[in-house]
């Protein structure tokens, strides 16, 4: 017959109940970590619409501000590896007032182009975007920071999630009178990213270079842990 062992639980730890068997009694717990760490890369993605009567006006349009956004990004020392056509998208255009008796009237055609470019030297953010700006993009779909290589922080955040999951057992353990064994296994939960800095917004030509703030990501990690108990 198993025999349940009562375990306090705390704000903001998960935990299995304690089951005592033949393989003994174990207790489950989930650690979340944290790492801090300044970017040092950002992604931006830059939008081109233009409207013409004709459908090839309109994406020639679009072709040539998108000529010069990379011609451009290359003079701000952008390598072409960074830069990146994501979608093209052709539309028609209707007047739906002019005719209210009849179907909506053809007037013309919406071409637009979006732009992935991932800039490598924060240094220069806000003078490409306020560059590409000049030349014709007025749309910006994203900006988020990130590293460019994220090895050590997802290390030091799966190192602050072990420690804060043995934190928690010893605390369990201790309010529920038994004493903490060896780890049975870990498992590692999924980690998480930041958030994009900015949501869909239409830009404006800029006289000076657009402010950019960086400041820090946070690089989350998440282990579940199972330890052995022994009742004291």
């Amino acid at each position: 017959m198993r025999k349940m062992i009562a375990v306090l639980g705390l704000m903001m730890t998960t935990a299995s109940p304690v089951w005592a068997d033949d393989a003994g009694a174990r207790l489950t717990v989930t650690g979340q970590g944290i790492a801090e760490v300044q970017p040092d890369m950002a992604r931006i993605s830059l939008g081109v619409t233009k409207e013409a009567t004709e459908a090839g006006a309109a994406l020639d349009q679009v072709a040539q501000v998108a000529q010069d956004i990379f011609a451009r990004l290359t003079e701000q020392g952008i390598e072409p590896r960074d830069m990146q056509s994501s979608q093209i998208n052709l539309s028609p255009k209707y007047d739906y007032n002019r005719n209210a008796d009849g179907p909506p009237k053809l007037v013309g055609f919406t071409a637009n182009t979006m732009v992935s470019v991932r800039v490598r030297d924060l240094d220069k953010l806000g003078s490409i975007m306020s560059a590409v700006t000049a030349d014709g993009a007025n749309q910006l779909n994203g900006l988020q920071f990130d590293l460019q290589d994220r090895g050590p922080a997802e290390d030091m955040a799966r190192t602050n999630a072990v420690n804060d999951a043995m934190a928690r057992a010893k605390v369990l353990a201790e309010a529920a009178g038994v004493k903490l064994g060896s780890v049975v296994s870990i498992q590692e939960g999924g980690g998480y990213s930041p958030a994009p800095a900015f949501g869909r917004m239409a830009m404006e030509a800029a006289q000076s270079d657009m402010p950019i703030a960086a400041g820090e990501l946070e690089i989350g990690s998440s282990v579940t842990m199972v330890f052995e108990l022994d009742q004291e």
